[in-house]
């Protein structure tokens, strides 16, 4: 096994135009042991909003300890967060939760309160070992958080039906939301926002937001960030966007954004052989600081742009090591859960924490992977967002194996072949400017190497606390493409320098982002990338920021975790295990 990224505790620092906000996302706990006997298990983890030193942790069955479920073991956390603790396992499949809750708050905060869905009872009972290697939600955080008041929103607040695949579709369905609402929790965690409204803990903050916002699935563009700004004030509306970037791209929170865990089938996610890495590695101006002492703030970096990196050899075995013929990748694949050290053109080296899953095998004429997730620049120490191809050497994609009939999606309605597609803009500048956009629309022409993309409508969304407090977020005012006179058709080739056929570029775009409350506007002039399968559009602007454009659930983003995918267009088979 590997050691953690997480090993010791993430401060991360928010450039001044940022709110000059420095992050604190702290460390997680490895190892795990084996079973204590008949039904029960010995659970290795972490609480990891900020460090949670001696933290009171709870097992539950059946639903969250706030909800009611049945108290199964209870622990203490040491310094960093760490719990270890055996439990007894109910029989039957019955879902079970860890939950965290902080001491030592200062008088009058929001109570600080985190949960986590782990698996079913049976599963979790026969694995023997279990830790944050092949479990990423034995970390108790915002993100996980996010997900269960999400879940719960979205069936009616009962855990009954609650599964694997369940969980996995929540993530993937609502990861725009959920994404939003661990920031919100994060902000109020850390002590960066205090919530307008009266809220019990951390756990109802996230609830209420969930329940008070539009989310993704409907029609409707999600006002998930917009009701969590104005859950928080206004002034946190620069905090939220800054701190979803950094989720995004960080080693412990991101793989939880994407699909949930093969811990039920514990088996590998990848048919072992040799593939072709095609990655795209986007900087962001967060600092990941390694050092261990107390009371200091990281000074933020410069991004670099956002690049294509290829190695054309690396192998994946029986036994999840992961190789390639020229050293510059290596790593491990526990699951679905892939640990990497990559080396780029360039002589920079990341570690990435990433989930991996397959790609529907209409989009590729040999079977391929898609990789998410997070990881650090290990000389700069700046957090990178993740996204890569894993493909057969000789594997050809196939853009408009999804084109399918007549939709509307954010406004955009698209002519029979097309995608339609709607975005969240998420993302930091290389000055630190935050900016947060719901219900852009797009229609995207395909063929099997290329689409053309027309905007539709922009959309501003806005949300509210139901207590008259509202915010509106910020709105896409142009999105054009070239020089002179820029077209408002965007045209995107497959990534030519290096070669990476799975990863399409546009190049010169011009992107302009206006403030609804303050009527001023910020503007992003660069290359956009977009690699199949993956949630995001980033678009690395010519003075080195990298904006990352989030995609709402959609047919290009179904993928599974099972190592074959006969992919389809209604998502039946998303999150599969």
């Amino acid at each position: 096994m590997h050691k953690r990224l997480s090993s010791r505790p993430l401060r991360f620092a928010m450039l001044p135009a940022a709110a000059a906000v420095a992050l604190a996302l702290a460390a997680c706990g490895g190892g795990g042991g084996g079973g204590t006997g008949p039904g029960g298990i010995q659970l290795s983890g972490a609480a990891i909003d900020s460090p949670m030193p001696g933290a009171s942790i709870t097992i539950t069955s059946g639903a969250p300890l706030a909800d009611g479920g049945t108290v199964i073991g209870t622990a203490t956390a040491n310094s960093q967060g760490s719990f270890t603790l055996s439990v007894s396992l109910p029989s039957g499949s019955v879902p079970i939760f860890a939950n965290a809750a902080a001491v030592g708050r200062s008088a009058g905060a929001t109570p600080l309160e985190l949960t986590s869905y782990l698996g079913q009872s049976d599963v979790l009972a026969s694995i023997g070992t279990l830790s944050t290697i092949n479990l990423p939600d034995l970390d108790i955080s915002p993100v996980s958080t996010a997900a269960l008041a999400v879940y719960a929103q979205t069936h009616g607040g009962s855990y009954a039906t609650l599964g694997p695949a369940t969980y996995a579709s929540t993530i993937a369905i609502y990861r725009n939301d959920i994404l939003a609402i661990s920031a919100a929790v994060k902000a109020v965690g850390d002590n960066y926002c205090t919530p307008v409204i009266s809220v019990s803990s951390t756990t109802d903050l996230a609830r209420q937001i969930a329940a008070g916002a539009t989310l993704s699935s409907t029609a409707s563009p999600s006002t998930a960030l917009a009701t969590a700004a104005a859950v928080l004030g206004g002034s946190c509306a620069q905090v939220l966007p800054s701190l979803q970037v950094a989720i995004l791209a960080d080693p412990d929170f991101a793989p939880e954004l994407d699909l949930g865990d093969v811990i039920d089938a514990n088996v590998q996610s990848v048919v072992p052989g040799t593939y072709q890495l095609q990655a795209l590695v986007a900087e962001t101006p967060v600092n990941w600081d390694v050092n261990t002492g107390s009371g200091s703030v990281s000074s933020a970096g410069s991004p670099n742009p956002a690049e294509v990196v290829v190695d054309p050899a690396v192998t994946i075995d029986a036994t999840g090591k992961v190789t390639s013929a020229d050293g510059k990748v290596s790593g491990t694949l526990v699951g679905n859960l892939l640990t990497l050290n990559v080396t780029d053109a360039g002589g920079r080296s990341y570690l990435v924490r990433a989930k991996i899953a397959s790609l529907p095998t209409n989009l590729s004429s040999q079977q391929a992977y898609v990789v998410q997730g997070g990881g650090v620049n290990t000389g700069s120490q700046l957090l990178a967002s993740f996204a890569a191809a894993l493909a057969p050497a000789t594997a050809v994609p196939a853009w408009n194996g999804f084109a399918q009939a007549s939709s509307d999606e954010g406004g955009a309605r698209c002519s029979t072949g097309q995608y339609a597609l709607r975005f969240d803009l998420d993302g930091l500048s290389a000055h630190g400017n935050s900016d947060s956009v719901g219900g852009l629309g797009a229609c995207v022409a395909p063929t099997a190497s290329a689409w053309s993309m027309t905007l539709a409508t922009f959309q501003a969304t806005s949300g509210d606390d139901g207590h008259g407090h509202s915010f509106s977020m910020p709105t896409v005012t142009t999105l054009t493409q070239g020089t002179g006179t820029p077209s408002t058709t965007i045209a995107w080739s497959e990534a030519a320098s290096p070669a990476a056929p799975f990863i399409l570029e546009a190049p010169s775009l011009n992107l302009t982002v206006t403030d609804n409350m303050t009527s001023t506007s910020t503007n992003f002039s660069g290359n956009a990338y977009y690699v199949m399968g993956t949630h995001a559009v980033v678009v690395s602007s010519s003075s080195g920021g990298n904006v990352v454009l989030n995609m709402q659930d959609n047919s290009l983003t179904q993928v599974s975790e099972s190592s074959h995918f006969q992919g389809g267009t209604d998502g039946s088979q998303q999150g599969d295990h």
